[in-house]
């Protein structure tokens, strides 16, 4: 279900996520769950704009973009560091 390329593009949006989250985050001088909220919106619309630019619409990909650049871009769950441990264990 991961692909190397999903991966990539998880990793790609969720810096860019992180960076506008960073900079709202001063601007708006927000902190503790105003921050998430935040980041949650930007994540909900990079991901919505990956999906609507490419046709047919795919809203499985979506979601697993939403949900993933978020994790990333907080630090939750770090998808480079799987795409690389899984690409270490196929080389082993």
């Amino acid at each position: 279900m991961l692909t190397p390329e999903l991966v990539a593009e998880i990793i790609g949006l969720a810096a860019i996520v992180l960076a506008i989250t960073q900079a709202l985050k001063k601007w708006f001088k927000a902190e503790g769950y105003v921050v998430l909220i935040i980041s949650a919106a930007v994540s909900i619309l990079f991901a919505l704009w990956k999906t609507l630019s490419v046709k047919p619409y795919d809203w499985g990909k979506f979601i697993i973009l939403t949900v993933s650049v978020f994790l990333e871009a907080n630090g939750i769950y770090h998808f480079g560091a799987y795409a690389v441990g899984k690409m270490v264990k196929q080389k082993g």
